[in-house]
């Protein structure tokens, strides 16, 4: 089974337009300058799944000003922050159309052309800015009960065969003016504030509401769901979960709760009874983020617990880290006794998809196989995914 293709430093451009006489005019430049990396999408559709992972990724996406798409936001929410770092919007023309208050990493609006573009979208990245200020108590309540919760789904695959298995549901806030936010930047802020259950209530509407509108049902994947040990502890909240599932027409076992904690769990006894009520209906259970800096996971392992998920910069820092390595092992051995199903999160190359399933890692997630998508976007990365590897 051939492994999902590296990412590379190399610049590579992606070029979106009808039109072939500006696709040569945009070409021009950099093949003048010797980049030979570049790329042409006819549709958003072929955009996107450049964007998603799998192939090389994209430096530089360039949309021709005239292009006209449904899949366009979908295609900006993709740079706005789900993409590697160092990726740029790049639209040739009036383009502020296509950004409806998104926010991409970098956005550079140049005419067709206008000479020199291609320096200053190849120019070093500016100093990184101070990080913003905190949002309020009322942008969080705000955001919480608006519409301004969004969600993303990371696919995860089985590492044996690369077939899909899974998708990991993830929060983002759109921000009327500082965009699409990551869930740094904003779920500790609700956490701090007690609103952790609204957030986590957020998250499960949108999920649910995706998966029946057919979108998401059709691929047999799992759903998984973060839940804080604050939240997983409320016994109404496992009611409304249950109804909320029901309604929705889900079964259980497609459901899988990931325990997030960052602090010690002190209330064992009730995290073994609220973990044995989901067991029971036939939900999945992950224990989340398992690092070095989680301290009782010896502990959690005693429960009935499904799966257990790698935490990203474990994974990303085992081969440079004789500390995160042994860690890594004695965690898979501990996971691989309890009869877990081991997932690791942070693959983002050949190397440490090899070193994982060296250790015997049951499945992986990360930017190698896709970055978050969009729920439309789901579909066509399923689709190319398993033509690629032929499912």
């Amino acid at each position: 089974m051939g492994l999902p293709r590296d990412h590379s430093d190399q610049p590579n451009l992606l070029l979106l337009g009808l039109s072939p006489a500006w696709i040569g005019d945009v070409s021009r430049e950099p093949e003048a300058l010797g980049v030979r990396r570049i790329a042409a999408a006819s549709t958003a559709e072929e955009a996107v799944l450049r964007l998603a992972g799998g192939s090389p990724p994209v430096s530089h996406l360039l949309i021709q000003d005239s292009y006209v798409d449904a899949l366009l936001p979908h295609l900006v929410d993709l740079t706005a922050g789900e993409a590697p770092a160092g990726i740029s919007l790049v639209v040739l023309g009036a383009g502020e159309r296509l950004i409806n208050n998104r926010s991409a990493l970098s956005m550079i609006f140049v005419r067709e052309h206008c000479q020199g573009w291609l320096q200053r979208i190849l120019a070093p990245a500016p100093a990184p800015v101070a990080r913003q200020e905190r949002l309020t108590v009322d942008e969080l309540q705000e955001a919480l009960s608006g519409a301004r919760i969004q969600t993303r789904y990371q696919p995860i695959v089985r590492m044996h065969d690369s077939q899909p298995v899974g998708l990991e549901v993830l929060a983002r806030l759109e921000h009327p003016v500082r965009g699409i936010l990551q869930p740094d930047l904003f779920v500790p802020q609700i956490e701090d504030a007690g609103l952790a259950w609204p957030l986590t209530e957020a998250v499960i509407r949108r999920s649910f509401e995706d998966w029946g509108s057919g979108r998401l049902e059709s691929f047999g994947l799992t759903l998984a769901i973060n839940f804080p040990l604050d939240v997983l502890l409320i016994p109404e909240a496992l009611v409304w979960l249950e109804s909320q599932r029901k309604a929705a027409g889900l079964s259980a076992e497609h459901l899988v709760i990931e325990l997030t904690e960052s602090r010690p769990v002190t209330q064992i006894a009730r995290l073994r009874q609220a973990i044995a009520s989901l067991r029971g209906i036939g939900y999945g259970l992950a224990i989340d983020d398992v690092g070095p800096e989680l301290r009782d996971h010896q502990a959690l392992l005693d429960l009935q617990f499904t799966a257990l998920k790698l935490d990203k910069e474990l994974v990303r820092e085992s081969p440079d880290s004789l500390i995160a390595a042994r860690f890594l092992t004695q965690t898979i051995e501990a996971a691989r006794a309890a009869n877990l199903t081991i997932v690791a999160e942070g693959v983002e190359d050949g190397d440490i998809w090899q070193r994982m399933a060296a250790l015997g890692v049951d499945q992986a997630q990360g930017f190698l196989v896709a970055r978050p998508l969009p729920a439309a976007a789901v579909p066509l990365w399923h689709r190319d995914w398993c033509e690629r590897f032929g499912r």
